[in-house]
Formats: structure tokens, C-alpha cells, sequence
């Protein structure tokens, strides 16, 4: 939302190599580092993974960085092409919506397409629906 905040688990401050107090983490990546080897600026990048504990609140983060080093310190500025989108995770078994049978999964959540009802109450009508996922 417009209003981040700490309290709410809606503005997240995770230091590298660490964890915040809600759970989430940020660790170098060595290995994405190593895939774009070859690539113009890949040695003066540092690649971070970061990790939403299953209790995260579900919508849209901005994400920023903030460097700091015998130079200075540097916030990056937020940029929408960076926002992440946390829906939920039903391979995950601390996740609330976590499914156990894979059946449920393949029905659930993988299927590409599937039916839709709607209407009222008393007069329901049914067709066939493209997920697009």
C-alpha cells in the first residue's frame, strides 16, 4: 500500500547474510554470478536471493537496495520494472494453502484451463475458462 510499514510486515528491511525480524532473507547468489560470467558488467554486480517467509503478507513489494561502502552509501530508487508480486506457495508445507496430494495440485492449481460458475443463487450458469497462467 501507500503507507509501508514495520509493524505490519509491509515495509521489509533484510540485511545481507541475514534475516529480518519476519523471516525474510537476503544471501549473495554465487551461482547466478557464475552462470553470467561471460556477460559485459556480470564482475561488478552482486547477485542477492531473497526469500519470503510463508507468513508474508500476500500483494505487491517495491524493492530497493541500499549500499554502503568506504566511498559512501548509495539507496538505490525504487523502480517498477523490480516490484515482485507474493501470492502463495501450495508446494510449501508452512503455507496456509498448502496442498499434500499432488492431485489437488495438478486440479488446482496447474490446470491451464477449467469452468467458471456464475449467477445468482437460484439461477446458476457454468462455462469453460482459460486460467492463462
Amino acid at each position: 500500500g501507500p503507507n509501508p510499514q514495520v509493524a505490519k510486515g509491509t515495509h521489509v528491511l533484510v540485511p545481507l547474510g541475514g534475516s529480518s525480524p519476519t523471516g525474510w532473507t537476503a544471501e549473495p547468489d554465487e551461482g547466478v554470478a557464475e552462470a553470467l560470467g561471460g556477460v559485459a558488467g556480470a564482475d561488478h554486480a552482486l547477485w542477492v536471493g531473497l526469500r519470503a517467509p510463508p507468513t508474508a503478507p500476500v500483494g505487491r513489494y517495491r524493492l530497493s537496495a541500499r549500499t554502503r561502502s568506504a566511498a559512501g552509501e548509495f539507496a538505490a530508487p525504487f523502480e517498477a520494472d523490480n516490484d515482485v508480486v507474493l501470492l502463495f506457495n501450495p508446494w510449501c508445507p508452512e503455507d496456509s494453502v498448502y496442498m499434500e496430494k499432488t492431485s489437488d495440485l495438478n486440479e488446482y492449481v496447474l490446470n491451464e484451463s477449467g469452468r467458471i460458475f456464475y449467477g445468482t443463487e437460484d439461477q446458476i450458469a457454468e462455462r469453460s475458462w482459460n486460467y492463462g497462467q
